[in-house]
């Protein structure tokens, strides 16, 4: 059974459909993160399994149990909010211990285990410390803290690493994906940081305008993305994402045109070829596509190279030292089992990485 269920769950503000009949479910030990741009809709779904909106449609489950119009207190689920939420009066430990405090649970109870949960995120040296005495990353444990010590039934995060500088993120992500193993429930995530997601999750569901696009592993979402806009959200860089037109085993790109033999169907016209920037291979000499060098990224371990052909501009990533300068004109292969066909309206052909290698 699952965990954590949404069917059909609509919510409203005014005449904005700020989550537009939104169905999915979560099982027990998934880290399920809601990922999409600012706006998608996703802190609202999110705000609605903590109970702090009320869906317009829909029934909302959690533990087998219907919560659609159940007050926040009554669904054991514990939030972290972006800004953590601390209060500012209150020591840390006070801090961490306050949701059993207002239950009234025993004052031996609650020392017990405030101490398990502030060693168990490494902050028990910083218990008489009060928040604005320690760093961002501190206080992003001692919400973290907070929330574990209600051994709730799900752990919802609403972007707990915006605030953290690079270095700090990496670190806190770490521990996150570590944490997750050992809570052995249900971990609700929210985040626009595709990177986050993918490192993290066990499930992505990608939103956009109140819409689930996408549910799947990150594997599945990188690997066979339903349409353009999930295989451009997707990636960094994002799959290049190009107009072409597909006839008698060729497809054309501009003036140009190469191999290519999809089993779907003869002809497309007007459609999108998709390929992520690795997929593509560089030669001085032959290739599918003639192409000329626009500018050179090196990033350390890798180079990004964005290209011009034709018209078109797109990127690709290669792990290797790169023997070109800006305005060279170069060749480019495509892997063909990497290759996605879209339709004109971003809908993926299905079976269009089944293309035959050459």
């Amino acid at each position: 059974m699952p965990w954590v269920e949404f069917t059909n769950v609509v919510k409203r503000f005014s005449n904005i459909m700020a989550v537009n009949n939104v169905s999915f479910s979560i099982e027990k030990h998934d880290f399920f993160t809601l990922l999409g741009p600012s706006g998608c809709g996703k802190t609202t779904t999110l705000r609605l399994i903590a109970g702090l909106e009320l869906p317009d449609e829909g029934r909302i489950f959690i533990a087998n149990q219907d919560v659609t119009y159940k007050l926040p207190k009554e669904r054991n689920v514990a939030m972290v909010f972006q800004n953590y939420a601390l209060y500012p009066h209150m020591t840390v430990k006070e801090n961490i211990s306050y949701p059993l405090v207002v239950r009234k649970i025993h004052k031996q109870e609650i020392e017990k285990r405030v101490n398990f949960v502030a060693e168990s995120l490494q902050i028990n040296q910083l218990l008489d410390r009060y928040p604005q005495q320690i760093s961002g990353g501190q206080q992003q444990r001692v919400a973290l803290a907070r929330a574990m010590i209600q051994t709730p039934s799900v752990f919802l995060l609403d972007e707990p690493l915006s605030n953290l500088d690079a270095k700090l993120r990496l670190e806190a992500r770490s521990f996150l994906k570590h944490l997750h193993m050992e809570l052995g429930t249900a971990v609700v995530y929210v985040t626009h940081d595709q990177a986050e997601a993918m490192a993290l999750s066990t499930k992505i569901a990608v939103m956009d305008s109140g819409i689930i696009k996408q549910i799947g592993t990150p594997k599945q979402i990188y690997d066979q993305p339903v349409d353009t806009f999930v295989a451009s959200f997707i990636g960094n860089p994002p799959m290049n994402i190009i107009p072409c037109r597909i006839s008698d085993g060729y497809c054309y790109i501009g003036e140009q045109r190469f191999q290519l033999q999809i089993p779907l169907a003869k002809t497309y016209q007007d459609v999108y070829l998709g390929i992520r920037p690795e997929n593509i291979q560089i030669d001085r000499t032959k290739g599918d596509l003639c192409a000329q060098i626009f500018v050179i990224e090196p990033l350390g371990v890798e180079t990004i190279i964005t290209l011009n052909i034709d018209n078109y501009q797109i990127k690709c990533l290669v792990f290797e030292d790169v023997p070109y300068t800006a305005g060279d004109k170069i060749w480019i292969k495509l892997k063909r089992d990497k290759i996605h066909i879209f339709e004109k309206s971003g809908k993926r052909i299905q079976g269009s990485e089944q293309i035959d290698n050459y």
